[in-house]
């Protein structure tokens, strides 16, 4: 393993030790919504990666990297760079976050108007700057 991969894995590990804690600590399920209408459902941001609506759930329609509604497809309404819904597009709304009361959370979301500033979203978010890979991404955060 060379030098710069292995100071990243471990920059990696020390932001997302954290990470569900951080995320817990709301003490609800966040849940993802699209950024447009609010309406279409994409998984929950912290939920067990057992939970069929888990984005950490890699046999689930939220998790899996070949499901168009996955956070994790490269190509999908929610996983690719150039969707507006997708939280890897640096221009646009990315997704809702909301809990099971409606309650707004802000935006999961690369651009840095209206994104949420729940701990779990910038962390993801500085990680994801750092590594560029949804894979190397969902591995660390789901794993």
């Amino acid at each position: 393993m060379n030098r710069v991969w292995k100071g990243t894995a471990l920059l990696a590990l020390a932001l997302l030790t954290s990470m569900p804690n951080a995320a817990m600590a709301q003490g609800v399920p966040l849940l993802l919504f699209d950024g447009k209408t609010g309406t279409e459902f994409a998984g929950c941001l912290n939920c067990n990666r057992l939970d069929d609506a888990s984005v950490c759930n890699r046999y689930g329609k939220f998790g899996s990297r070949y499901e168009e509604t996955s956070i994790w497809n490269r190509y999908g309404k929610f996983g690719s760079r150039y969707e507006d819904n997708s939280p890897w597009n640096r221009y646009g709304p990315g997704l809702r976050i909301v809990d099971g009361d409606g309650r707004f959370y802000g935006n999961f979301t690369m651009s840095t108007y209206d994104r949420s500033r729940l701990s779990i979203v910038d962390q993801i978010m500085r990680l994801h700057e750092k590594l560029d890979d949804l894979e190397k991404l969902q591995d660390i955060m789901c794993d």
